[in-house]
């Protein structure tokens, strides 16, 4: 793997991963990684690795090249998502002023087959017992294909961001993850989400991963199905009398709300 900085003479001219309107003079930009087997540069902005984890990378195998040659390695322990540095960003900097480069993430997914999921399908919610549960030998998802007989309740299908932020309240807080560098960006309310989702000029791909709902308007439209109440241990056994809140281990409730490409690494 090789690593240069903005201050070296041989430095690379062109990242294929930029989009035209890269804002390159941005210090972000000075840190690139060549592929140790098709040599070609990327900004480490570019391909989700930051400055400081740019230094523990070893070999460096680019999008195009890890399926064959598998992952990049690293002399040192790669850095925990919470061990990088994260920046507080303003949210009017990063969607008006800052435009995303590309994400390597989508160029993956264009080259990849997906085979037909081996999951057990079942046609109607009524088959899902407690006794089929309890006797299945596996540990894997099911599909249920009509959710009739799961006494499961979700919001209406029509449903908006608009309309969850008008539930919840325009002013609660939201953690707001910036897709391209896994960024968190502080600072960001319901309101401000869904200007945000509702916008047809995004020039960043956002995404919400840990909005509780659990005690708010929302929540209280969801309810789970009715197998999972007779098999949930706490429900069924936990004294009503030690139930006092945040003193029990209550299963809470929460909603996900991602734009279009939104793709990411999984963690």
């Amino acid at each position: 793997m090789s690593s240069s900085s903005g201050s070296d003479s041989d430095e690379p001219q062109e990242c294929p991963l930029c989009r035209e309107d890269a804002p390159i003079e941005l210090p972000a930009y000075e840190t690139w990684l060549q592929c140790d087997v098709c040599e070609v540069w990327y900004h480490g902005i570019c391909v989700g690795i930051s400055a400081s984890e740019c230094k523990r990378v070893d070999k460096y195998h680019c999008y195009k090249c890890v399926d064959k040659h598998g992952p990049s390695s690293y002399s040192g322990p790669a850095l925990r998502r919470s061990e990088r540095n994260r920046s507080s960003v303003d949210y009017t900097m990063l969607n008006e002023g800052q435009p995303a480069t590309f994400n390597q993430y989508l160029l993956r997914l264009d080259d990849y087959h997906f085979l037909e999921d081996e999951f057990e399908h079942l046609d109607e919610g009524t088959e899902v017992t407690r006794e089929w549960i309890r006797n299945r030998d596996t540990n894997d998802p099911f599909i249920v294909k009509c959710a009739t007989g799961l006494d499961m309740i979700m919001p209406a299908s029509d449903i908006t961001v608009e309309d969850i932020a008008l539930a919840v309240g325009k002013d609660i807080p939201v953690s707001v993850m910036d897709v391209l560098s896994q960024e968190e960006l502080k600072g960001w309310t319901m309101g401000d989400w869904a200007s945000y989702f509702h916008s047809t000029n995004r020039q960043r791909i956002l995404n919400v991963i840990s909005l509780e709902i659990t005690d708010t308007p929302l929540g209280k439209q969801i309810r789970r199905p009715r197998v999972v109440d007779e098999i949930d241990v706490i429900e069924k056994y936990w004294p009503e009398s030690k139930r006092k809140p945040n003193r029990y281990p209550k299963v809470k409730t929460y909603c996900l709300m991602s734009v279009r490409d939104a793709y990411t690494d999984f963690h």
